[in-house]
């Protein structure tokens, strides 16, 4: 669905041109902006992307395609957003382009709006007035003065924000990666599942401490309703080795999440499942121990078994059989 059409004042800021390959520098933009954790992604539309900023103020992009493999992107901002929060912003879309869009390519032309009110419609003029040097454009409307090096301009040079820029896709690299290692457990639920003869279906929303279910066939082959739910978590930083007994530590984050695991009933479980970067994947009834232990406590001792077709089997025969 196409979004519509940007009104160019107030909300345009700032219009970029470029050229390349217009669809993966689009995509591959929209995406680091998400993962950036920075702005959260509101509406996606046929080439425009609605985000809101932390306040939850709107702001976002669209991209033009023109001939021979060029494109404008419009960057828009709610009015009420900071100056710094769009700064980052442009910033981010800017460094993005220059890294990823064919060299010398990249055009960049700011809306600029008098404080009487009207926008400067001839963005040429504004261009060739930087160009010669000039820090003011003269108002159409009104003689007044409109400065053109203003202090978002001071900002967007800085040496301080192409630091919080690298910052910041810094981090929406690190997200993303956590996200394929996620991917790749999923993956490894449907297919240890599959040669079980199992069911997996993976959670929707997994905020909540859930990630996925197995249900189990009965002798028939006919789905049971009996199953388990599992947290799946990838990566080392969620095991800690303790160094008075060396026995692995899983630190749990949400305090709310012992709670709601052992409120699922008493024969559908939920299995915690790790997979660390030497490739082992392994899983434990964390509902269990924490019936144990209470489900007061911001840690539990991780004793887990390798998650194999082999021992899902042997769970599903229990919890059938039970």
């Amino acid at each position: 669905m196409d979004r519509p059409e940007l009104v160019q004042h107030p909300n345009v800021f700032v219009t970029y041109g470029f050229s390349g390959v217009l669809d993966e520098i689009y995509t591959t933009l929209v995406v680091r902006l998400h993962y950036s954790h920075d702005f959260e992604m509101d509406r996606l539309w046929s080439y425009a992307a609605d985000f809101k900023t932390l306040a939850d103020k709107p702001c976002g992009l669209q991209m033009l395609k023109e001939n021979q493999g060029r494109a404008k992107l419009k960057v828009y901002f709610d009015k009420d957003i900071p100056i710094d929060t769009q700064v980052s912003f442009i910033k981010y879309v800017h460094e993005h382009l220059l890294k990823r869009a064919e060299e010398g390519s990249v055009t960049r032309v700011r809306t600029y709006v008098c404080k009487c009110g009207e926008p400067v419609k001839n963005l040429d003029a504004v261009r060739r007035r930087l160009d010669l040097g000039k820090d003011f454009i003269t108002c159409q409307y009104c003689d007044e003065q409109i400065v053109l090096k203003d202090l978002i301009e001071e900002r967007f040079e800085s040496e301080e924000l192409k630091q919080a820029v690298q910052n910041m896709d810094a981090k929406a690299q690190i997200n993303l990666d956590k996200e394929s290692l996620e991917l790749i457990l999923v993956g490894h639920a449907f297919y240890t599942a599959g040669e079980a003869g199992q069911i997996f279906r993976p959670t929707a929303n997994s905020d909540w401490g859930i990630d996925g279910e197995i249900e189990f066939k009965n002798d028939k082959g006919q789905a049971s309703g009996k199953r388990v739910y599992l947290q799946l978590k990838s990566g080392d930083s969620y095991l800690y080795k303790r160094k008075s007994d060396g026995k692995e530590i899983f630190y749990i984050k949400k305090k709310r999440h012992p709670e709601y695991w052992t409120s699922q009933p008493e024969e559908c479980p939920v299995m915690l499942v790790i997979r660390t970067s030497d490739g082992q994947i392994r899983w434990m009834n964390v509902t269990k121990h924490l019936l144990q232990v209470g489900t007061n406590v911001g840690h539990i001792e991780f004793d887990g078994e390798p998650f194999t077709a082999l021992n899902l089997a042997r769970l599903r025969d229990e919890l059938i059989n039970r």
